[in-house]
């Protein structure tokens, strides 16, 4: 049985209230909440980073389960008319329960394909759970020699695991080092091959093929080198590579567990659900478009959510559903649809192409002129089919009104 998150129903969230978001009950699918700036995406990540820490103290089942079934014992009890109960105790129990339920579940609910058993493969490492909020910073700490980096079996959804990557990865090369003056062939090759996998993600990430770490033993710091750049580490990244860097290697740290001491290489195969806040931060077009399908291969039994205004991270997986908490409505099957028709045809005026924007302006001061040329019409024609072909995907929304009241002007001046 796989775990995952089917449904978010928003009972009292700010100005949001009975919202329903479902997700497929079969497979896990990922979700995808976009909207304006104020519409509620990060308030409702933060909501559920409330039942990730649940899972995280041990809590999720009591929560779902065991505190609801509590409360509505209580709730009950009150609402009898007996007399021989204690009143007091109820609702003092009533009370703590109640509170319980509200640390953890705020104003939403979250439904599972399976939670019994989340809470113990959580503990067991192999449930991961992380929050990576929309002004992060990669703070990967430098090595002044070498550690011994143990990693916890487990990291909750605050800790930052991620600013250990240089420390383990110059631990790594030390027991590498070791393994190789020992003849201990298996560890040799399995550190290596977790450095040619870490590098691959480089290249694909970077988008630059040449792409080859060095390690710089004597000050115990990795060099990225790539052809025609001088070599340079990993605090000369930009803000964009350094923040997607930063993402991956932290949960590569979450998953990796001391694989060295168990004779294994990780495969990242563990379960988990990771919410990331404005994935596009800092982020260029054609990094936008690689990031998420990108993230749900390399750690295919993880659910991502994420909040976007990005057109490009919206059509760029298949397995995932959209929501806009502004309109509340779904949004299925976008990786159909080009990001130019999504950003042109779906978000807000603000939120055109300048293209877009001439076109209509254009088309609604030809439908608006008391004389035309018949140069003019033909123009206007042209002008309505492509508006309508861009917004024919799209039935609801601010280009879609703004479009229907020209045409109600167009059919006025037709009839007079």
């Amino acid at each position: 049985m796989e775990h995952f998150i089917t449904g978010i129903t928003i009972n009292k969230l700010h100005h949001l209230s009975n919202i329903e978001i479902n997700l497929n009950k079969e497979h896990r699918q990922h979700l995808l909440l976009t909207g304006k700036n104020g519409s509620g995406k990060t308030s409702l990540l933060l909501d559920i980073q409330r039942y990730l820490k649940a899972i995280n103290e041990d809590k999720l089942y009591k929560v779902l389960d065991d505190y609801k079934k509590s409360l509505d014992f209580y709730q009950q009890k009150l609402n009898s008319d007996k007399e021989d109960i204690n009143r007091y105790e109820c609702e003092k129990n009533y009370n703590f329960y109640k509170n319980q339920i509200n640390n953890y579940c705020g104003g939403i609910e979250l439904s599972f394909s399976s939670y019994t058993d989340i809470d113990k493969l959580y503990a067991d490492g192999n449930f991961v759970t992380a929050f990576y909020p929309a002004e992060r910073k990669a703070n990967i700490e430098a090595a002044n020699g070498v550690q011994e980096i143990k990693l916890d079996k487990a990291y909750g959804v605050e800790k930052d695991p991620g600013q250990l990557l240089l420390k383990y990865m110059v631990h790594l090369k030390t027991q590498q080092s070791y393994a190789r003056n020992e003849g201990n062939i298996s560890d040799v090759e399995n550190i290596q091959m977790w450095f040619d996998r870490f590098e691959r993600a480089l290249r694909i990430l970077l988008d630059e093929d040449s792409i080859k770490l060095q390690y710089d033993y004597k000050n115990y710091d990795f060099k990225i080198v790539q052809d025609g750049r001088v070599p340079f580490n990993f605090a000369e990244l930009s803000d964009g590579y350094s923040s997607v860097i930063y993402i991956v290697s932290d949960l590569i740290l979450r998953m990796d567990k001391n694989w060295l001491n168990e004779n294994r290489i990780s495969q990242y195969t563990e379960e988990g659900i990771v919410l990331i806040d404005e994935l596009e931060t800092h982020l260029h077009i054609e990094l936008q478009k690689k990031i998420l399908p990108f993230l749900t291969e390399f750690f295919p039994h993880i659910q991502f959510i994420v909040t976007t205004h990005s057109p490009y991270i919206l059509n760029s997986v298949a397995n995932a559903k959209a929501y806009d908490l502004e309109k509340h409505m779904e949004l299925d099957n976008l990786y159909m649809y080009k990001a130019d028709d999504l950003a042109e045809g779906y978000f807000d005026a603000d939120d055109f192409s300048n293209d877009m924007k001439k076109k209509f302006a254009e088309y609604a001061r030809l439908v608006d002129a008391k004389d035309i040329s018949d140069e003019e019409r033909i123009k206007r024609a042209e002008l309505r089919c492509q508006l309508k072909n861009a917004l024919s995907k799209f039935p609801e929304g601010e280009a879609r009104d703004m479009f229907e009241d020209i045409e109600k002007r167009r059919a006025a001046y037709d009839q007079n």
